[in-house]
């Protein structure tokens, strides 16, 4: 690899140009000094949520950190697509005859497998003209059309956080909010507000993340014991709000909603409800992304070596697994480790490995750590688009 500035030695320039020390970074993130302090030296990868604090506790967007990077360009020649499809929810003309809802069902099954087995460039191809159908088929049929909608547009929301659009991100949520809404489902809307989480952590509001989830999660408490499926969303709001919490230092908090989130997930199983993988196994994942941004480094190796993925996993949730399991071992100086991780991560999914910016800053990680860059971490970097 050629060396680049690192991620770290972005923060550490663009805090000094700031005036700012660690400490005051640190806290205007709302993460710890030591985190801070190990992300600066290339000692911890840093998340993309905690990226997103610190970009924002710097005024920067998150870009400004990752630096300009090799685009996977048949990737970003999806924006486009992205973009029009988001284009309205109104404006739009329909010349042919509108698709029975019983195909329109089954094509929204497709694009929830690919979106799990980030198959990127597939949904793209389908997805203009299937939010068109949908929102004409929303007209007549009203609510079940409406919350096949809200699906398509979750597929555009990530491809488009995927890609690092921010921007694009948001309004996809915008969207996929005012179709669950139309729905009538508010588990549907919940799982919204689920995805919008994680979206304003990413850009640094990391504490309107929390009120959003913990409004939410009044919001269904009533139906936990008595709906399997709202037992289930409730899961998943609480280990969005332990991995929040943990990006914000906070580990007390982070514990108790992941222990909440393990409590109530032994009766949901491990299962996919309104497309969001929910059970024990995926609450382990997150307790270890959770444990990394706490810098918790022999926790989160721990956790990482004695968790056994289900074999029906999805292969985002496994690939996210093994890039947080890199980024525990190079929080605990273990380079060689992480880079095994990150061969498991990008066999599961390429297209994925390409595009994401997690992959890319543990890899410049690696390379910190490691005294000569082994042809394992050159090879990897060329798959992920860095300059070699």
């Amino acid at each position: 690899m050629q060396e680049q500035e690192r991620v770290g030695a972005r923060v550490a320039r663009i805090r000094k140009q700031r005036g700012m020390t660690q400490v005051a970074l640190a806290k205007r993130a709302g993460s710890s000094v030591s985190m801070v302090s190990k992300v600066e030296g290339g000692y911890a990868s840093a998340s993309s949520q905690l990226l997103g604090a610190i970009a924002g506790a710097l005024g920067v967007d998150t870009t400004v950190l990752t630096g300009p990077q090799d685009r996977p360009e048949q990737l970003h020649e999806m924006v486009p697509t992205i973009r029009r499809a988001l284009a309205s929810v109104d404006l739009f003309e329909w010349d042919g005859e509108p698709q029975p809802i019983s195909a329109l069902r089954a094509q929204v099954v497709q694009l929830n497998t690919w979106r799990r087995d980030t198959k990127y460039r597939k949904i793209g191809q389908v997805l203009p003209d299937l939010v068109e159908q949908l929102l004409l088929a929303g007209r007549e049929h009203g609510e079940p059309a409406y919350a096949l909608l809200a699906d398509t547009y979750r597929a555009s929301n990530t491809l488009a956080h995927k890609l690092g659009y921010s921007d694009l991100s948001m309004t996809a949520l915008d969207r996929m909010e005012w179709a669950a809404v139309r729905s009538g489902d508010q588990l549907l809307l919940a799982t919204t507000n689920y995805l919008r989480a994680a979206a304003l952590a990413r850009i640094g509001a990391g504490k309107q993340a929390l009120l959003l989830l913990d409004r939410t999660m009044a919001e269904i408490e009533p139906f936990v014991e008595i709906d399997r499926d709202a037992a289930a969303v409730w899961t998943a709001l609480h280990m969005r709000a332990g991995t929040v919490s943990a990006t914000l230092a906070d580990a007390s908090r982070s514990q108790d909603h992941l222990e909440e989130a393990a409590r109530v997930a032994e009766n949901v199983g491990n299962r996919v409800v309104y497309e969001t993988t929910v059970g024990p196994a995926n609450v382990r994942l997150y307790a270890i992304a959770a444990a990394v941004d706490l810098g918790h480094g022999g926790r989160a190796v721990q956790l990482a070596k004695s968790t056994v993925l289900p074999g029906d996993m999805a292969a985002e949730r496994k690939t996210h697994f093994h890039l947080d399991a890199a980024r525990a071992y190079l929080l605990n100086r273990n380079p060689d480790e992480a880079i095994e991780e990150l061969h498991q991560a990008h066999a599961l999914a390429p297209e994925h490995f390409r595009a994401s910016t997690t992959v890319k800053t543990a890899l410049q990680t690696a390379a910190a750590q490691q005294r000569r860059a082994t042809y394992g971490l050159r090879a990897l970097a060329n798959q992920a688009g860095l300059v070699d």
